[in-house]
């Protein structure tokens, strides 16, 4: 759904940037990572520092002025938010920062005004979805629909 947003608005913005999996890239390669690659998807050349508070600095300073358009994708810890999408003043007038979380307490503790809650998939979108995405057709074999009925449940 962020995605889908993102492609639909991101022409009105100065510069846009979609960073996806944050708490699986933070995990593995760290924030510097993340923040070099949000100033890289924004033409910044700057992107040469090592440690976190540099990182913070030349993004803030990057785009103060600009009018941005930013999807941190499903962030997992508040240090994410803040050397990502530090304060409102980091980004210029009319930029609009989108995150996705499973921890709306995450929203809160940062300030974040406006929030959306969606749903999931109902059992027979979810059951789709995963067949689509795990034997690359419609439906799964006969023999396996009670399994994938179960693994479906069981992750919703």
């Amino acid at each position: 759904t962020a995605r889908l947003i993102y492609e639909s608005i991101e022409e009105q913005f100065n510069f846009s940037c979609f960073l996806a999996n944050i708490r699986e890239v933070s995990a593995k390669n760290g924030i510097v990572h993340i923040q070099r690659e949000l100033l890289s998807h924004l033409s910044v050349r700057s992107n040469y520092f090592h440690n976190l508070y540099d990182g913070v600095k030349i993004i803030a300073n990057s785009l103060h002025n600009k009018k941005v358009l930013l999807v941190l994708d499903d962030i997992s810890e508040r240090s994410q938010l803040e050397n990502l999408a530090g304060k409102q003043e980091w980004f210029g007038p009319g930029s609009r920062i989108i995150i996705t979380t499973r921890d709306k307490h995450l929203l809160m503790t940062h300030g974040v005004h406006q929030t959306c809650e969606l749903e999931g998939l109902v059992q027979e979108e979810a059951l789709h979805l995963f067949c689509l995405k795990a034997f690359k057709q419609d439906q799964p074999k006969s023999k396996y629909q009670n399994l994938c009925n179960e693994v479906v449940e069981y992750t919703r």
